[in-house]
């Protein structure tokens, strides 16, 4: 008798959703199901290990920071009681900071889950000591063009701004040439040599622990308006001269006003925005140099086709970007990958290209 009702019971549930089903309204299928979809793939991030004291790597947590992105069904979290270590899609560690001496190796691995490599200085700025490297990360994710996340300090792309070239009196106002912020005066790119021959020619006001002029580290902000409003020119020269390392130095001085003149190992055809920087290295001299930015310094009309670029381009650092290429590659079919050794990858063949890319010529 039991059974009966069983059946009977299964049977009326049956003919309820055949009948009832015409009459459901579409838009509440399209909602359930899509409900459904989104609360059953959710990618989790556990950021294991931080990037020097900001367990979020400078990313954010929570769902909200993916919320612009094609895919959005991710979240990213460094708390590890949120699920349990096996079932996270991705960790990522701080290449720089990660050993075993100060954070734990993770107790459980699924096979299915992706360990991220994370770093943004160059080789030639980062430690050896880095752990677990024989078959333990599946992706990079550095400033790097072959890192299967691309993470630099900025990106520009293409935007109608509305932006108006600053007239050239404007210009004309400013009285002083070069301004320098820095903080690490000997380094391997040799800047301080080169800086040193320009401002032979060029005045040039070092400000920070390097030079004799100061500006408040706890208001950039003030310090680029004042930078902006005295000067024509700012050094963005980086401490290392690597293939595609290019850092903050270059992009938060385009969203101001202001030309910088770029020192690395990058390709700033294709990292900076058309006609944006002057690029020490294709002159042949420092005094071709020096001539070119007396030129320019003279001449206002020829300097504001700095900026003419500001029309069509918007300067990014914000880092959305590479959420949203991280969410999309957690998100689409992949095929198995790791690394076999995470060292010979980062300090291998690359550590050579950051010596080889220092031209020594001008200086």
């Amino acid at each position: 008798m039991h059974q009966y009702f069983k059946y009977l019971a299964i049977f009326a549930l049956s003919v309820f959703l055949i009948l009832g089903y015409n009459n459901i309204p579409p838009s509440f299928l399209n909602t359930t199901i899509k409900i459904w979809r989104t609360s059953s793939s959710i990618k989790t991030i556990l950021y294991w290990s931080p990037m020097y004291k900001q367990q979020d790597h400078y990313l954010g947590v929570g769902q909200k920071i993916f919320a612009h992105c094609q895919y959005h069904n991710c979240n990213a979290t460094y708390d590890r009681n949120h699920l349990p270590v096996d079932q996270f899609d991705a960790l990522i560690f701080h290449g720089l900071d990660y050993n075993t001496s100060r954070y734990d190796k993770p107790q459980k691995r699924n096979p299915n889950q992706v360990y991220i490599f994370a770093i943004l200085e160059s080789p030639d700025l980062t430690s050896p000591l880095i752990r677990y490297n024989n078959d333990f990360y599946n992706w990079t994710m550095t400033y790097r063009s072959d890192s299967d996340v691309v993470r630099r300090y900025g990106v520009y792309r293409k935007q109608n701004t509305g932006y108006k070239v600053p007239p050239a009196t404007e210009i004309r106002n400013r009285k002083k040439k070069i301004a320098w912020f820095v903080s690490h005066c000997q380094v391997s790119s040799q800047r301080d040599n080169l800086v040193e021959r320009i401002r032979k020619v060029v005045p040039v006001d070092v400000y920070g622990s390097c030079g004799n002029l100061t500006c408040s580290v706890e208001n950039k902000s003030e310090c680029y308006d004042m930078m902006e409003k005295e000067y024509k020119f700012y050094l963005s020269f980086e401490n290392s001269v690597c293939e595609d390392y290019v850092t903050e130095k270059m992009y938060n001085v385009l969203k101001r006003n202001i030309v910088p003149i770029v020192f690395g190992g990058a390709n700033y055809d294709v990292l900076a925005p058309p006609k944006s920087v002057i690029n020490v290295l294709d002159f042949e001299s420092v005094k071709n140099l020096t001539d070119y930015i007396k030129y320019l310094d003279a001449r206002p009309e020829e300097y504001l086709k700095y900026f003419e670029w500001k029309k069509d381009y918007v300067v990014d650092t914000s880092h959305k970007e590479v959420l949203c290429d991280l969410c999309k590659k957690l998100n689409e079919p992949r095929k198995t990958k790791v690394y076999g050794n995470i060292f010979t990858w980062w300090f291998g063949e690359n550590i050579n290209k950051c010596f080889d890319k220092v031209i020594l010529k001008i200086i």
